[in-house]
């Protein structure tokens, strides 16, 4: 998260990123479980084990079915479906990005050899609360809009809609003094997840912007 020391409390937040195939790939769900053999020898150099994998015990139909690979160090995820990688991070440090984008390529590179065959699309989800008592957040988001026409509030939410997908703000309902910020931006199948962080942390930092909690570079208003 672009936090320096006088930016606004980022207490928590979560990353997840989906590579959706154009076809499911259910001849190589097969027993035993090639996946299981191949990320593990992907991820075993960073601490991951047989006890981080598991199924869905209970999928309420075959589209349900998937394989997860929880990676504690990095407290992140790997999900395989019969159809798509869903890859996720709690609280994803943009510091760490680069060993936490190097894991996800590995895997994501692996997965496509054995299923031999490239995302059709991508799709990113970032979600976060941005705390400040500097800030006066009603004033700030009553310059984004017309109170003149909406009437007074304590918070203006607002909702970006792009080509490439959302940005949203709103007030925050689980802490004082905070918006809630939900990021969702989608991506063409061949670009790199390098581009997709870089993206991501780019959208982050507009909607900060706009909140007036940081400034051009990302650092503290």
């Amino acid at each position: 998260m672009p936090i320096v020391t006088d930016a606004p409390n980022i207490p928590e937040s979560f990353l997840e990123h989906r590579q959706a195939f154009a076809s499911p790939w259910l001849d190589r769900w097969t027993t035993p479980n090639p996946f299981i053999r191949l990320l593990h020898d992907v991820l075993k150099e960073i601490g991951v084990d047989l006890t981080d994998f598991t199924f869905n015990p209970n999928p309420a139909s075959l589209g349900d079915t998937f394989l997860n690979i929880g990676i504690r160090r990095l407290n992140a995820a790997v999900k395989v479906g019969l159809d798509s990688v869903t890859f996720s991070a709690a609280n994803p440090d943009w510091d760490a990005a680069p060993q936490l984008i190097s894991v996800f390529d590995r895997v994501a590179e692996k997965i496509r050899e054995l299923v031999d065959a490239s995302p059709a699309s991508q799709e990113t989800t970032l979600v976060l609360p941005a705390i400040s008592t500097a800030v006066n957040l009603g004033t700030v988001t009553a310059s984004l809009v017309r109170p003149d026409l909406l009437g007074d509030a304590n918070f203006y939410g607002i909702s970006l809609h792009r080509s490439t997908g959302t940005v949203i703000i709103d007030k925050s309902l689980r802490y004082e003094h905070a918006a809630f910020v939900r990021i969702q931006r989608r991506f063409l199948g061949e670009d790199s997840l390098a581009h997709v962080a870089a993206a991501i942390y780019d959208d982050e930092v507009f909607a900060l912007r706009l909140l007036g909690l940081v400034d051009e570079s990302g650092g503290a208003a």
